[in-house]
This record gives C-alpha cells, structure tokens and sequence, in this order.
C-alpha cells in the first residue's frame, strides 16, 4: 500500500487556480489525498515554483493562502540541498528536450532518495510514477 506520495507545483497550481485545465480533477484528487490520510512531500524547489505560479496565474492573496496551508501541514517541505541539486544538474544535463524543467529532476532525486514512487503532477515526463486521475490513485492506493 502506497503511503507517501510527492506533489508536484503544477497539481497545486492547478488546485488554486479555477481556470486551469485540471482543476476539477486536481480538486478531486486532492480530497481524495486527505482521505486517505497519506504523508504528502514538497521539495523546497517545488514550493517555491508552486507560489509563484499561482501569484502571477491567480494573485498574490492566494499564493500566501496556499504557502499558508503548506506550512501549516498540507504537505511536509524537504529542504533541497547542494547534493541534490548537483545530481539533479547530471539528470537535467542528459535531457534532450527545452521544455525539460530542472525543478522537476530536484523531485524525481528527491523521490528517489525517500524511496517514494508516485508524485500527483500533470507533467507527462515522469515516468510511470504519475497520479493524474482517479483510476490511477486507487489502483497504486489498493
């Protein structure tokens, strides 16, 4: 049974954000999460990148909300250090595409290094850890 699962700053992004693609489905998701009660993570890079993105996509009121419900426990920051950054460097290094996002090599050595498998994103590049749907969330939770 899967207990931890990493959340990347497009899924919160995109749970803040009415007029995002995933809304709906990011908000059904994230009820979901909390049911569930599992241990959800953040690398500090993904934070950062997730107030950003809803400060410049929605405003700055409902960035500090969600950095608000961050601290407050939503989800547990693991702090990236200079380690990490380098292997993540090495992982971004090897990409043959423009748009890969070096936030998300951070995750994935991060994941790695927790031993969790599964991250709620709706980046299609991480492979075959993602929950982006309903059916997806249960079958890795059951």
């Amino acid at each position: 049974m899967q207990s931890n699962i990493f959340i990347d700053a497009d899924a919160l992004a995109a749970i803040s954000d009415i007029s995002d693609s995933n809304h709906k489905k990011a908000l059904k998701l994230a009820a979901l999460l909390k049911e569930e009660n599992l241990g959800l993570y953040i690398s500090s890079f993904a934070f950062g990148e997730a107030v950003t993105v809803v400060s410049q996509n929605v405003n700055l009121k409902k960035a500090i909300e969600l950095g608000k419900n961050i601290k407050r426990g939503m989800c547990l920051i693991i702090e990236v250090n200079t380690k990490h950054i380098y292997t993540a460097f090495e992982m971004f290094s090897k990409q043959t595409s423009k748009n890969s996002r070096f936030t998300d090599m951070v995750n994935m050595v991060l994941m790695d290094e927790l031993k969790i498998d599964t991250i709620f994103s709706f980046d299609k590049h991480y492979p075959k850890m993602v929950i982006n749907s309903w059916r997806e969330f249960r079958n890795r939770l059951h």
